[in-house]
């Protein structure tokens, strides 16, 4: 029997001892299997697996284009109220250079359809989301389906 100094409290201990007599430390680690990392593990692989499969098996049947009659039966018309100085802060902040002069349709509030143009005849269409500062270029067959307000 040697004395040995405990892992825990540093004090003089028996090397036969099970545990030590001053503070408890017995060095046994706690029951287990030992496999809870790897359970965690395996539910993580499935839960991204899921999320990919639901991803790429979505039926994004409109293909991004607004399908709301209003985007494309109403009148455009000039910015109202507080629309005017939203827009254009997001226009500037995404450094979008072809609106000098701009009209709006609205789909839902805070979701605008804006027509840009910088020549009074080219114009360029975003879909803007005001409650959330974000701009987005109209994709070609939202293009094809708007017509210029003049």
């Amino acid at each position: 029997m040697a004395l040995i100094k405990c892992p825990e409290c540093k004090q003089q201990i028996s090397s036969e001892a099970e545990s030590c007599p001053n503070c408890g430390y017995s060095g046994k680690k706690k029951k287990g299997c030992g496999c809870l990392p790897i359970i965690g593990g395996i539910l993580l692989g499935i839960i991204v697996l899921f999320i990919i499969f639901s991803i790429m098996t979505s039926d994004d049947s409109n293909g991004g284009v607004i399908t709301d009659d209003r985007t494309y039966s109403h009148s455009w018309r000039s910015p109202v109220g507080d629309e005017y100085v939203k827009i254009g802060r997001i226009i500037v902040k995404n450094d979008i250079k072809v609106c000098g002069e701009y009209y709006v349709k609205e789909i839902e509030n805070g979701e605008l359809v804006i027509a840009c143009t910088g020549n009074g005849q080219d114009w360029d269409y975003f879909v803007v989301y005001t409650s959330f500062d974000k701009i987005y270029r109209a994709n070609e067959e939202m293009e094809s389906k708007l017509n210029p307000p003049r």
